[in-house]
């Protein structure tokens, strides 16, 4: 049995018996190194998971686990740089395939990962803790009035409490966030002059009616920037990405996707639905950034679940009441969990994401000769890899497909690429579809701003305009019916 609030934890995570005994100490070391002490522990292991988490499933607390085994991994960065591994850090947005290739190509000689991202998916949906190193950041000239991101900002925080070290090579993604690259630069230049980063960028300059991954010249564009960063990064570390690592990651990618639309599927067309739109979106992650401890602790948690929701669908069981509404989005906040469960407790699930459900594009694998070339495709196939004319079509082929009671969207207005795109996003889709679309203006990570009593209220109005709509929807497809079935009617 679990003794302390540091192995209760550990228990949630599917960590027992002579495993929990080796992990505990890196566990406490890693804990205190990321702020968190024993208060915490106690708070998110009573409070926080069990209300927030459905704790009941296996494939939950495994995921839980695997995220824990990663985070670990992160507070040993200068161990590791001391043994000689060369760190090879990634921002979102971003896709699996180009670090994995490092990854697989390096083995154990090399770190590869988002730390910022990985450390904000542990932080904040476990423990609700990132503000003390947002606030960091903010302390240093990032001020909170001027509404910049918060990972860039735990980016910072992390750097200043040492626990993330400069790496050997930071190759950012500025095909969508510019902030997160200028971020690099300013970490260079005021807190860390080791601080080597290496973009990767492709200009949006293309047409509202043109669907990048369909023009050659800026996919070959892209894949030339792809072979470019490639042969930085293999020579800062010394590690030769060969185009066997690129195929086997491109299969990575292709089968993680796959899976996790079918959870996503499940869950969506499940009444009762059996699971929480949040922790659907932690399913997701290693798809949009690397694992360095491996994608296949995650990949177990993922596999479990998807035969856990089959077993609860077959007998009927869920988590919600039968015949709940169901509100579609953009990314359900996973990092500010009690979103989905103010939803909850008003009698709406937050099921399908617009983000996570592939489009049926999205699960064709790129078939092309050229490695890197069908790398580029698959980017821009993602939803952060494309123009915003294109994603909102996606939007709403994705809400056409999954039938959502309604749309939830906003929580990104810190965001000037996705921030514009949601507003203008919620008229399309609505207009498109049918669906009633909702805005709810929001921060996705950061959430001092605004309290869950605060956003209640709107959620409660929300949940009641959902659950009028649909009932009013099911009162006119049963009188439509029972006019069909009396005798001689039209």
């Amino acid at each position: 049995m679990a003794g302390t609030a540091y192995e209760e934890f550990l228990e949630l995570g599917e960590y027992h018996g002579r495993e929990r005994r080796e992990v505990l100490p890196q566990w406490i070391e890693a804990a205190t190194r990321i702020g968190l002490n024993e208060r915490d522990m106690e708070y998110a292991v009573k409070e926080f998971i069990p209300e927030m988490w459905d704790l009941q499933y296996l494939g939950v607390r495994k995921m839980i686990g695997a995220m824990t085994r990663e985070a670990i991994d992160h507070t040993q960065l200068k161990e590791q740089r001391k043994r000689g591994v060369k760190l090879v850090y990634g921002i979102i947005p971003a896709i699996l395939t180009p670090y994995q290739a490092v990854k697989k190509a390096g083995g154990d000689k090399v770190f590869v990962s988002f730390p910022d991202m990985c450390l904000m998916n542990f932080l904040q949906p476990l423990f609700h803790k990132g503000a003390p190193l947002f606030e960091l950041a903010e302390q240093s000239g990032l001020t909170y009035g001027c509404r910049h991101c918060a990972l860039n900002k735990l980016r910072i925080g992390l750097r200043l409490k040492d626990v993330v070290p400069a790496p050997d090579i930071q190759w950012s993604f500025g095909l969508v966030c510019d902030e997160a690259t200028k971020v690099d630069e300013y970490i260079n230049c005021i807190f860390d002059d080791k601080w080597f980063a290496v973009i990767t960028r492709l200009p949006h300059d293309t047409c509202m009616a043109e669907v990048d991954d369909e023009i050659p010249e800026r996919v070959a564009y892209l894949a030339a920037a792809f072979k470019d960063a490639y042969e930085e990064v293999q020579r800062i570390t010394g590690v030769k990405v060969q185009d066997e690592h690129v195929a086997a990651a491109l299969d990575d990618f292709q089968r993680y996707l796959g899976k996790t639309d079918v959870l996503i599927r499940l869950t969506a067309q499940a009444d009762p639905q059996p699971l929480r739109g949040s922790e659907l979106v932690n399913f997701c992650h290693p798809f949009s950034m690397p694992f360095n401890t491996g994608i296949e602790h995650m990949e177990d948690a993922l596999d479990t679940m998807i035969e856990e929701v089959k077993v609860e669908i077959a007998n009927g069981r869920g988590i919600y009441p039968k015949g709940a509404p169901k509100v579609g989005g953009y990314f359900i906040p996973y990092s500010i969990p009690w979103v989905d469960k103010v939803f909850m407790d008003n009698g709406v699930a937050t099921s399908s994401s617009l983000s996570m459900i592939a489009s049926a594009k999205q699960l064709i694998p790129p078939s092309g000769t050229d490695l890197y070339q069908n790398v580029a495709e698959q980017w821009l196939r993602m939803v952060f890899g494309m123009g915003c004319h294109v994603e909102i079509s996606t939007w709403i082929e994705k809400v056409n497909r999954a039938k959502p009671d309604a749309l939830l969207m906003g929580f990104f207005d810190y965001d000037r690429w996705l921030g514009q795109m949601h507003k203008m996003g919620a008229r399309e889709v609505e207009k498109a579809t049918g669906i009633p679309t909702f805005y709810i203006e929001a921060d996705f990570f950061d959430d001092r701003d605004y309290s869950q009593e605060a956003l209640r209220t709107r959620i409660e109005s929300i949940s009641q305009v959902i659950k009028m709509r649909k009932a009013a929807k099911e009162r006119g497809v049963a009188g439509e019916q029972a006019v069909a079935c009396e005798p001689g009617a039209a």
